[in-house]
Protein backbone atom coordinates (compact mmCIF):
# COMPACT_ATOMS: atom_id res chain seq x y z
CA UNK A 1 0.00 0.00 0.00
CA UNK A 2 1.26 3.74 -1.01
CA UNK A 3 1.30 6.32 1.05
CA UNK A 4 -1.62 8.40 -0.51
CA UNK A 5 -3.53 5.34 -0.34
CA UNK A 6 -2.48 4.79 3.83
CA UNK A 7 -3.44 7.93 4.41
CA UNK A 8 -6.99 8.13 2.98
CA UNK A 9 -8.00 5.44 5.25
CA UNK A 10 -7.99 8.46 8.46
CA UNK A 11 -10.07 10.95 9.62
CA UNK A 12 -7.18 12.36 11.45
CA UNK A 13 -6.30 16.33 10.57
CA UNK A 14 -2.52 16.01 11.36
CA UNK A 15 -1.09 14.45 8.25
CA UNK A 16 2.50 14.94 9.48
CA UNK A 17 1.72 12.25 12.14
CA UNK A 18 0.14 9.83 10.20
CA UNK A 19 2.57 9.92 7.26
CA UNK A 20 5.13 8.74 10.04
CA UNK A 21 3.12 6.36 11.24
CA UNK A 22 3.32 4.94 7.28
CA UNK A 23 6.69 5.32 7.79
CA UNK A 24 6.67 3.15 11.11
CA UNK A 25 4.58 0.34 8.87
CA UNK A 26 7.78 0.47 6.28
CA UNK A 27 10.31 0.40 8.73
CA UNK A 28 8.98 -2.63 10.74
CA UNK A 29 8.57 -4.22 7.38
CA UNK A 30 12.43 -3.45 6.59
CA UNK A 31 13.68 -4.36 9.56
CA UNK A 32 11.59 -7.24 10.18
CA UNK A 33 11.54 -5.99 13.81
CA UNK A 34 8.49 -4.36 16.23
CA UNK A 35 8.42 -0.41 15.71
CA UNK A 36 6.65 1.63 18.58
CA UNK A 37 5.09 4.90 17.60
CA UNK A 38 6.30 7.96 19.14
CA UNK A 39 3.44 9.56 20.17
CA UNK A 40 -0.32 8.90 21.77
CA UNK A 41 -2.25 8.13 18.90
CA UNK A 42 -6.84 8.60 19.45
CA UNK A 43 -8.37 5.68 18.73
CA UNK A 44 -9.77 6.65 15.15
CA UNK A 45 -6.18 5.91 14.25
CA UNK A 46 -5.30 2.85 16.27
CA UNK A 47 -8.38 1.18 15.62
CA UNK A 48 -8.51 1.72 12.23
CA UNK A 49 -4.27 0.46 11.97
CA UNK A 50 -5.71 -2.25 13.01
CA UNK A 51 -8.42 -3.12 10.65
CA UNK A 52 -5.89 -2.72 8.15
CA UNK A 53 -2.80 -4.39 9.66
CA UNK A 54 -3.36 -7.47 7.16
CA UNK A 55 -3.23 -5.58 3.96
CA UNK A 56 -0.39 -4.14 5.76
CA UNK A 57 1.31 -7.05 6.21
CA UNK A 58 1.87 -6.26 9.67
CA UNK A 59 0.79 -7.15 13.23
CA UNK A 60 -0.80 -4.55 15.44
CA UNK A 61 -0.85 -3.48 18.90
CA UNK A 62 -2.08 -0.71 21.09
CA UNK A 63 -1.49 -0.04 24.77
CA UNK A 64 -2.35 3.44 26.97
CA UNK A 65 -2.69 4.36 30.09
CA UNK A 66 -5.46 1.29 31.00
CA UNK A 67 -7.35 -1.37 29.22
CA UNK A 68 -9.91 1.57 28.45
CA UNK A 69 -7.70 4.40 27.76
CA UNK A 70 -8.59 5.79 24.02
CA UNK A 71 -5.44 7.73 23.43
CA UNK A 72 -2.54 4.84 22.67
CA UNK A 73 0.98 4.18 21.92
CA UNK A 74 0.78 1.92 19.01
CA UNK A 75 3.50 -1.31 18.25
CA UNK A 76 4.00 -2.41 14.94
CA UNK A 77 5.23 -5.67 14.97
CA UNK A 78 6.47 -7.82 12.02
CA UNK A 79 3.87 -10.56 10.43
CA UNK A 80 3.96 -13.74 12.91
CA UNK A 81 6.58 -12.52 14.55
CA UNK A 82 5.39 -13.90 18.11
CA UNK A 83 5.00 -12.57 21.70
CA UNK A 84 5.95 -9.31 22.19
CA UNK A 85 7.91 -8.56 25.85
CA UNK A 86 9.86 -5.76 26.11
CA UNK A 87 7.91 -2.48 28.05
CA UNK A 88 6.07 0.01 26.27
CA UNK A 89 8.37 3.27 26.04
CA UNK A 90 6.41 5.21 28.67
CA UNK A 91 6.48 6.04 32.23
CA UNK A 92 3.56 5.66 34.27
CA UNK A 93 3.14 8.38 37.05
CA UNK A 94 1.02 10.04 39.98
CA UNK A 95 0.48 13.61 40.67
CA UNK A 96 -0.32 14.37 44.12
CA UNK A 97 -1.24 17.65 45.62
CA UNK A 98 -0.43 18.55 49.29
CA UNK A 99 -3.64 21.25 49.79
CA UNK A 100 -6.50 19.82 52.14
CA UNK A 101 -8.65 22.65 50.93
CA UNK A 102 -9.07 22.75 47.87
CA UNK A 103 -9.40 19.52 45.14
CA UNK A 104 -7.78 19.83 41.85
CA UNK A 105 -9.65 18.50 38.99
CA UNK A 106 -9.00 17.02 35.61
CA UNK A 107 -9.35 20.51 33.60
CA UNK A 108 -6.14 21.43 36.45
CA UNK A 109 -3.68 18.97 35.90
CA UNK A 110 -4.09 18.68 32.12
CA UNK A 111 -3.91 22.98 31.64
CA UNK A 112 -0.72 22.54 34.25
CA UNK A 113 1.09 19.89 32.10
CA UNK A 114 0.73 21.66 28.98
CA UNK A 115 1.06 24.83 30.40
CA UNK A 116 5.13 23.25 30.42
CA UNK A 117 5.63 23.07 27.29
CA UNK A 118 4.38 19.54 26.78
CA UNK A 119 2.55 19.03 23.92
CA UNK A 120 -0.20 16.48 24.22
CA UNK A 121 0.38 13.95 21.85
CA UNK A 122 3.49 12.66 24.03
CA UNK A 123 0.45 12.48 27.19
CA UNK A 124 -1.71 9.67 27.58
CA UNK A 125 -4.73 9.96 28.98
CA UNK A 126 -5.28 11.72 32.74
CA UNK A 127 -7.61 9.97 35.39
CA UNK A 128 -8.41 11.75 38.14
CA UNK A 129 -9.59 10.28 41.74
CA UNK A 130 -9.76 11.93 44.73
CA UNK A 131 -7.44 14.85 44.13
CA UNK A 132 -4.86 12.57 42.72
CA UNK A 133 -3.58 12.62 38.91
CA UNK A 134 -2.43 9.60 36.97
CA UNK A 135 -1.42 8.95 33.23
CA UNK A 136 1.78 8.48 31.48
CA UNK A 137 4.45 10.06 29.50
CA UNK A 138 7.19 9.09 27.19
CA UNK A 139 10.09 7.61 29.31
CA UNK A 140 12.47 10.64 28.04
CA UNK A 141 10.17 13.34 29.08
CA UNK A 142 8.99 11.85 32.56
CA UNK A 143 12.48 13.73 34.03
CA UNK A 144 11.44 16.75 32.99
CA UNK A 145 7.78 16.01 34.45
CA UNK A 146 9.00 15.43 38.18
CA UNK A 147 11.26 18.30 38.03
CA UNK A 148 9.03 21.30 36.59
CA UNK A 149 5.60 20.68 37.67
CA UNK A 150 5.40 21.63 41.41
CA UNK A 151 2.47 24.01 41.78
CA UNK A 152 -1.10 24.16 40.24
CA UNK A 153 -2.59 27.77 40.79
CA UNK A 154 -1.38 27.95 44.26
CA UNK A 155 -0.79 24.17 45.15
CA UNK A 156 2.31 22.55 45.79
CA UNK A 157 2.17 19.21 43.79
CA UNK A 158 4.80 16.45 43.34
CA UNK A 159 4.98 13.70 40.73
CA UNK A 160 5.85 10.93 41.54
CA UNK A 161 6.63 7.57 39.34
CA UNK A 162 4.11 4.64 39.54
CA UNK A 163 3.50 1.29 38.49
CA UNK A 164 0.60 0.12 35.82
CA UNK A 165 -1.08 -2.12 38.60
CA UNK A 166 -1.35 1.42 41.08
CA UNK A 167 -3.74 3.38 37.92
CA UNK A 168 -7.09 3.28 38.85
CA UNK A 169 -9.82 1.72 36.81
CA UNK A 170 -12.23 3.76 34.33
CA UNK A 171 -15.23 4.46 36.71
CA UNK A 172 -18.50 4.26 34.93
CA UNK A 173 -22.10 4.62 35.39
CA UNK A 174 -24.56 1.15 34.49
CA UNK A 175 -27.74 1.42 33.04
CA UNK A 176 -30.81 -0.82 31.63
CA UNK A 177 -32.47 -0.23 28.74
CA UNK A 178 -34.83 -1.79 26.92
CA UNK A 179 -34.69 -2.40 22.80
CA UNK A 180 -36.75 -4.21 20.23
CA UNK A 181 -33.63 -5.49 18.84
CA UNK A 182 -29.83 -5.45 19.10
CA UNK A 183 -29.35 -3.51 15.99
CA UNK A 184 -27.24 -0.11 16.35
CA UNK A 185 -30.41 2.17 15.73
CA UNK A 186 -32.29 0.44 18.20
CA UNK A 187 -29.65 0.58 20.48
CA UNK A 188 -28.94 4.53 19.74
CA UNK A 189 -32.65 5.45 20.09
CA UNK A 190 -32.27 3.93 23.96
CA UNK A 191 -29.69 5.71 24.40
CA UNK A 192 -30.69 9.27 22.86
CA UNK A 193 -33.86 8.80 23.56
CA UNK A 194 -34.88 9.92 20.23
CA UNK A 195 -37.05 7.52 17.53
CA UNK A 196 -35.51 4.90 15.85
CA UNK A 197 -35.90 7.04 12.51
CA UNK A 198 -33.87 10.24 14.29
CA UNK A 199 -31.14 7.35 15.71
CA UNK A 200 -30.92 6.59 11.73
CA UNK A 201 -29.96 9.85 10.82
CA UNK A 202 -27.40 10.12 13.56
CA UNK A 203 -25.62 7.12 12.32
CA UNK A 204 -25.91 8.05 8.59
CA UNK A 205 -24.43 11.65 9.39
CA UNK A 206 -21.94 9.47 11.14
CA UNK A 207 -22.23 10.75 14.54
CA UNK A 208 -21.78 7.18 15.78
CA UNK A 209 -18.52 5.28 16.31
CA UNK A 210 -18.89 1.76 16.99
CA UNK A 211 -15.44 0.46 18.14
CA UNK A 212 -13.99 3.60 17.51
CA UNK A 213 -15.05 3.89 14.15
CA UNK A 214 -17.35 5.43 12.54
CA UNK A 215 -20.38 3.20 11.62
CA UNK A 216 -23.04 4.36 9.18
CA UNK A 217 -24.67 0.84 8.75
CA UNK A 218 -27.90 1.65 11.28
CA UNK A 219 -28.86 -2.33 10.98
CA UNK A 220 -25.42 -3.54 11.88
CA UNK A 221 -25.73 -5.66 15.04
CA UNK A 222 -24.09 -4.72 18.30
CA UNK A 223 -22.55 -7.61 20.66
CA UNK A 224 -21.25 -7.53 23.71
CA UNK A 225 -18.19 -6.00 24.51
CA UNK A 226 -18.77 -3.75 21.78
CA UNK A 227 -18.17 0.49 23.03
CA UNK A 228 -20.72 2.79 21.31
CA UNK A 229 -19.54 6.48 21.31
CA UNK A 230 -22.08 9.28 20.15
CA UNK A 231 -21.76 12.62 19.70
CA UNK A 232 -22.76 14.80 22.21
CA UNK A 233 -23.81 11.91 24.43
CA UNK A 234 -21.05 9.98 25.26
CA UNK A 235 -19.37 6.80 25.40
CA UNK A 236 -21.03 3.37 26.48
CA UNK A 237 -20.03 -0.11 26.95
CA UNK A 238 -22.15 -2.78 25.58
CA UNK A 239 -22.11 -5.39 29.05
CA UNK A 240 -24.59 -7.39 28.75
CA UNK A 241 -28.15 -8.43 27.38
CA UNK A 242 -29.68 -9.27 31.15
CA UNK A 243 -33.32 -10.82 30.16
CA UNK A 244 -36.84 -9.78 28.01
CA UNK A 245 -39.40 -7.81 29.20
CA UNK A 246 -42.91 -8.94 29.22
CA UNK A 247 -43.75 -7.04 25.56
CA UNK A 248 -41.08 -9.24 24.61
CA UNK A 249 -37.99 -6.25 24.50
CA UNK A 250 -34.58 -7.15 25.41
CA UNK A 251 -32.83 -5.54 28.46
CA UNK A 252 -29.37 -4.72 27.45
CA UNK A 253 -26.83 -3.38 30.66
CA UNK A 254 -24.72 -0.45 28.93
CA UNK A 255 -21.79 1.27 31.02
CA UNK A 256 -21.61 5.18 30.21
CA UNK A 257 -17.69 6.14 30.79
CA UNK A 258 -17.85 9.10 33.22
Amino acid sequence: MDKKNFLNNFTLDDRGALASLYEDVELCKKIQYPIHTRMFFPPEVWSTLENMKNALGVEVESRGVTQESEKRVILIKPMNYGEYDEDYPFTYFEIKGDSKFKELEHRHFLAAIMGLGIKREILGDLIVRDGMCYGAIFNDLYNFLENNLTVIGRIGVSVFKTEERNIPEMEFEEGVYLVSSLRLDSIVAAITEKSRSTAAELIKEGAVNLNYSVKREKDFSVKEGDVITIRRKGKFLFKEVAGTSKKGKQRVVLKKYK
